[in-house]
């Protein structure tokens, strides 16, 4: 056994075996395949096998639902779906069917005119009226898809014209629809496009109101397309204002404004009198009927639509304002009005006779026309209607009459005033908005002041506010009108305190616009006596700084006024000159030991700035070019502090040459380079200075706003450098996976390729030799491309700096409260939610949704807050207000310590970075987090979190 053992043994190894020449390596091509599980083709085959119609339903809203078809299989999909609509009996599915088709044109490749064409086809023999209607629609839905298809149009129209006839108002109304969308204007089907708006206008007199409103509502869409109206439908369309339907109403109504509008010299005959009118006054007056209708909806539509008829005549529109009063179709007058006339007449009914005071003329209540009360009163009725809307939309109407018309805007004040105390904020706002409006038509009397001074004490901030602009911008008629205004404002300071810097900005356009009534009252503001020396009132008393801000501002169109100022007067204006420079003008004033303002810097920066960066370009050689940009830098930085004209443009130049030193420091380092040094200590201030780059780089980016193309390809050109260098650092000198950033570099190349193709830019040698080396590069992981990257790094230069642009501005923030006080300490229940109320103005955010409010907790914690967009007030575009609540949470303190409170932009989404960032366990971001770009310097909140108290 163990000789027949060994046998085979050696048998086995005595085997001859040859080795074959290695193969070359098969390359793989990988080729996207269609998805069954996401594509509308598989279910087409399930509704061939569809056992009930229920079943075929559900599967069409399955298709529906992911609808993605091959360019190949869609004329397949509409044969089987035509084939199994013929042989379909509910309705439903049909016309889900009929539905599926629109939706299927919307796919990319399909042949929108074969589509129509079959279904036009199966319309053909339908007499479902469900059906019809929802081929109709899906042919208006097709038809949209190709606007410039006039052949197209015109076949789909015809089937409409043809539809017209059914008994269904369901079919009628989108034939009607589809008539006023897709009518070729200009063009002829059978007819021309005038006897279709006659056929259209035919349907207006349909017994069923939905049709009547669509065929209304379509003459309006051809009129807006460019088929003009004929002035002869004015009169069916003032019938159309009685209807019986809302619907109607509303149609017929819009209808009237667009004749008033288009044909407003036109005259036309009362039918009531022989008495001509111009079809504007008569279209205005049968608008302001319409202010007593029944329905909400269409009092707000005639109250909206009156406010843009400004060629309606003056007799007409002063009307509005004047309420008539009709007691058994008789005007009746007023008790004023009875006692007035009683008085100069004369004439007293003794009592003795019977009617000794009967009417002096008895008027036939069938003799009278509603309608002949015309514009009489319509803004009073609406001014006082019940429904929010119809005032709103009313007090808007009255602004925007008031606006080209000084005599209707006088008369329209005191209603306006009264709006101040409506019971809705939003009605509030909008009149105080509308008199700011009309302010400079107006000049405010006593009584009329006082009752907008009485809405100061609304509990609305913007109300207040509101008010606020509202009285900077009008005129004050005598002197205790302003002395009112005054000592309100100073009255609803204290109890408003967070109203300081809007009653400062209200006083200031105040005093500019009233010097002659501000001279009489100075002694009494400034508490200034003729024997007797005053006490020197506190400069930081909110309520002082506002009467100062009323008098400096006063003195500067009145020089009189600067001989009555104190000693300590003069010493406060250069305090708050110096405090409050946009709010304190400059005065010229004697004795003062104040410096003159100097002359504005911004010719002489933009000059200075492009002489510095022409002679960095000329500079012989690279030495003496670090040396000038070192020192521009320098020089830019503290230049950008002084001048307020151009700050932006010299801080950005500042910033981009400070991120070119930056690089050169990097580059000329060749530890960046060395794996063996980048693990050292020194390699750890490569990756600072990385860090330090990449952030300037967000910052050039995203934190300026004027940026013409020329600036921006320099940016995102330098940016794509500094990814490169980051890359190649991350796989060289660390063991982290690179994937995440190999994955945003060769993102960030393809949008920075596209950019400067569109613009036609051209790229930088750097650049260009990047495009050209990744174009040949065959695998994208990190290491290729990190090799593909370095000897690129290392041989390039320094790019050249952007041209001078001083329409850059910087994008900022100024937190107005909370106000940094450190005396007092916040405390709330430790675990629970302290609100800590913000007030801040953003000035030039590009994107507002990246606002965040960033809360530093004194254990380093950063937090981002999503501020809500209703807290987000905008101003003068790109300006925005921040008005919110910044809520705080913590565990117990031993002692009160400081919440550091800031508002930065988050870039991460902009910039593909999420995968990135790095959150901690607790939610919260790190503190030098690059996505995270500040607005402003932090303001110090101290807060106390107390334990909570236990019950016995």
């Amino acid at each position: 056994m163990a000789a027949v053992l060994k046998k085979r043994a050696l048998a086995e190894y005595s085997q001859t075996i040859q080795e074959e020449p290695p193969k070359p390596a098969k390359k793989l091509r990988l080729v996207k395949k269609l998805t069954l599980g996401n594509s509308a083709i598989v279910y087409i085959g399930l509704l061939e096998k569809s056992k009930s119609s229920n079943d075929a339903l559900q599967v069409l809203v399955r298709i529906a639902d992911c609808l993605k078809f091959e360019e190949e299989d869609i004329p397949d999909v509409i044969k089987k779906l035509s084939e199994y609509f013929q042989y379909e009996v509910v309705s439903t599915v049909r016309a889900k069917i009929l539905a599926l088709f629109a939706d299927i044109s919307k796919e990319q490749g399909a042949d929108i005119p074969s589509i129509t064409e079959e279904l036009i086809s199966l319309l053909k023999k339908e007499e479902s009226h469900k059906v019809l209607a929802q081929g109709v629609s899906a042919l208006l839905k097709i038809g949209r898809l190709q606007p410039d298809n006039q052949g197209l149009h015109q076949k789909i129209v015809q089937v409409a014209i043809q539809r017209l006839k059914d008994t269904s108002h369901l079919v009628k109304c989108t034939s009607l629809e589809l008539i006023g969308d897709l009518l070729p204007v200009g063009a002829t089907v059978e007819t021309s496009p005038g006897s279709i708006m006659r056929l259209v206008g035919d349907y207006t007199h349909s017994d069923e109101g939905r049709v009547r409103s669509a065929a209304f509502r379509a003459m309006m869409t051809l009129h807006g397309r460019g088929l003009t109206l004929d002035p002869s439908v004015y009169s069916e369309a003032c019938l159309a204002l009685k209807d019986d339907y809302e619907i109607v109403r509303q149609e017929a109504l819009r209808l009237v404004w667009v004749l008033g509008r288009t044909y407003p010299e036109n005259i036309i005959v009362l039918p009531s009198s022989d008495e001509e009118v111009r079809l504007v006054d008569d279209a205005f007056g049968k608008l302001c009927n319409m202010i007593n209708d029944l329905s909400m909806n269409v009092r707000t539509l005639a109250a909206e639509k009156l406010g843009s008829m400004t060629l309606v005549s003056p007799k007409f529109l002063h009307q509005t304002l004047d309420k008539k009063l009709m007691s058994n179709m008789r005007k009746k007058r007023s008790a004023h009005e009875r006692a007035w006339e009683s008085i100069t007449s004369g004439e007293w009914a003794s009592g003795k006779n019977w009617s000794d005071d009967a009417p002096r003329e008895v008027i036939d209540a069938d003799s009278v026309s509603l309608m002949g009360s015309g514009s009489c009163g319509a803004f009073v009725h609406g001014l006082e209607d019940e429904f929010l809307e119809v005032r709103y939309a009313s007090v808007e109407s009255v602004c925007q009459l008031s606006l080209d018309n000084p005599q209707f805007a006088h008369m329209s004040l005191d209603f306006l005033v009264d709006m101040f105390n409506d019971e809705i904020e939003d009605v509030r706002i909008k009149a105080i908005d509308s008199l700011t409006r009309i302010s400079r038509h107006i000049v405010l009397r006593e009584d009329q002041l006082e009752t907008i001074l009485g809405a100061l004490k609304d509990f609305s901030m913007d109300v207040r506010e509101g008010l606020h602009k509202m009285l900077a911008s009008c005129r004050l008629s005598s002197k205790n009108c302003l002395q009112m205004c005054v000592e309100s404002l100073l009255e609803n300071l204290k109890k408003y305190p967070m109203d300081r810097r809007s009653t400062w900005h209200c006083l200031q356009k105040i005093g500019q616009s009233h010097p002659e009534l501000t001279l009489p009252l100075v002694p009494e503001l400034l508490a200034i006596h003729p024997f007797f020396d005053t006490p020197e009132p506190d400069v930081e008393d909110p309520a002082y700084v506002c009467i100062l801000i009323l008098v400096f501002n006063a003195a500067q169109q009145s020089p009189t006024m600067l001989q009555l100022f104190e000693e300590h007067t003069l010493k406060h204006y250069s305090y708050l000159r110096d405090t409050m420079p946009t709010l304190v003008p400059a005065l010229k004033l004697l004795g003062s030991s104040r410096p003159a303002d100097p002359a504005p810097l911004s010719t002489g920066s933009a000059q200075y700035l492009s002489a510095i960066l022409a002679r960095i370009e000329t500079a012989p050689s690279s030495c003496v070019r670090r040396e000038l940009m070192e020192a521009c830098r320098h020089d830019l930085s503290r230049l950008a502090t002084i001048d307020r004209a151009i700050p932006g443009a010299l801080q950005f130049s500042a910033l981009y040459i400070s991120s070119q030193l930056l690089m050169m420091d990097i580059l000329s380092n060749k530890l960046w380079s060395n794996p063996s040094a980048l693990a050292s200590q020194q390699g750890n201030v490569v990756k600072n200075c990385i860090s330090q780059l990449l952030s300037q780089c967000l910052k050039l980016q995203h934190l300026y706003v004027g940026l013409n193309t020329e600036d921006l390809s320099c940016v995102k050109q330098f940016k794509l450098k500094a990814l490169a260098l980051q890359l190649v650092y991350i796989v060289r000198g660390s063991n982290f996976s690179a994937l995440a950033l190999c994955e945003h570099f060769l993102e960030t190349v393809e949008d920075t390729q596209r950019y400067l193709s569109e613009h036609e830019v051209q790229p930088e040698v750097f650049t260009s030799a990047l495009f050209k080396e990744l174009g040949l590069l065959e695998d994208t992981k990190p290491g290729p491309v990190a090799r593909c990257l370095l000897p690129l790094l290392q041989v390039s230069t320094p790019a050249p700096l952007p041209h001078t642009n001083i329409e850059i501005r910087s994008s900022m923030a100024v937190i107005s409260e909370p106000t940094g006080d450190l005396e007092t300490a916040l405390k709330f229940t430790a675990g629970l939610v302290l609100g800590v109320h913000c007030d801040a103005l953003l000035h030039n955010i590009q994107d507002i949704s990246t606002l965040r409010i960033k809360v530093k907790y004194p254990d380093q914690q950063t937090h981002l807050l999503v501020p809500r967009p209703t807290d987000l007030r905008p101003l003068e575009p790109p300006d925005h207000r921040l008005l919110t609540t910044v809520l705080l949470s913590h565990h117990v303190w031993t002692e009160a310590c400081i919440v550091e409170v800031s508002l930065a932009l988050d870039v991460a989404r902009a910039e593909s970075g999420l995968a990135g960032r790095k959150v901690l366990s607790s939610g919260s971001v790190r503190s030098d987090d690059p996505w995270v770009l500040d607005l402003c310097r932090p303001v110090k909140v101290l807060v106390s979190p107390k334990p909570i108290k236990r019950g016995i």
